[in-house]
């Protein structure tokens, strides 16, 4: 059996798509990965593939995000938070749960619980979840801050999580008639970036 040792330096991985089957890619230092596209974590979101394969996808995540939205879709997601603390806010019922996810800690998602990933500066996080069939809706849900209401469930078809999240949640904030609470008239604001690690736990 003849082995080859393959070249270890690192690339940023290219998507394997839904096609024939990828090459093997080397190792990847994630610290030195982040650093090359750090450039690239914008809010409000902040993540960027790091793998985007047939069956599962990985995001890192960075802080500052700056998200009032809860998604929700039919699938698990796990968490594993590499530096700093954020927190994460599930939506049981009528109730809202807050967890704090510490620096070291993973965190997993249920499938179909809204939650909402609140990160600071400097904050970083891998996230992996379930390629999404086709049929299968993703949900960025606004509930209303002051009465509680849901003021809109946006469910689309998401090819791309990096672009299509953050474009339905630009239009949301956009949108005066949208963004307002029938129950109680309340806007919901396009919020700023999380300022401090202080924030999670108001």
């Amino acid at each position: 059996m003849r082995c080859v040792i393959a070249n270890l330096t690192a690339s940023k991985p290219k998507s394997s798509g839904t096609g024939a089957a990828a090459a093997v890619q080397p190792p990847i230092n994630l610290n030195s990965w982040i650093e090359e596209n750090r450039h690239l974590f914008k809010p409000p979101v902040s993540n960027q593939y790091l793998y985007d394969g047939r069956d599962f996808f990985v995001m890192v995540i960075a802080g500052p995000n700056a998200r009032n939205d809860f998604h929700l879709v039919d699938s698990e997601e796990y968490f594993y938070q590499l530096k700093g603390d954020i927190k994460v806010r599930v939506r049981e019922g009528d109730e809202i749960v807050d967890h704090i996810v510490h620096e070291g800690e993973t965190f997993f998602i249920p499938r179909n619980v809204p939650h909402s990933p609140q990160r600071p500066p400097d904050t970083i996080g891998v996230v992996v979840e379930r390629r999404r069939p086709p049929g299968e809706k993703e949900h960025v849900i606004f509930y209303c801050e002051n009465c509680g209401a849901l003021v809109e469930d946006i469910h689309f078809d998401c090819a791309d999580i990096v672009q299509h999240f953050s474009q339905a949640m630009l239009e949301f904030w956009n949108d005066d008639a949208r963004r307002t609470c029938k129950n109680c008239g309340k806007k919901i604001e396009k919020p700023e970036p999380v300022r401090s690690l202080q924030e999670l736990h108001r």
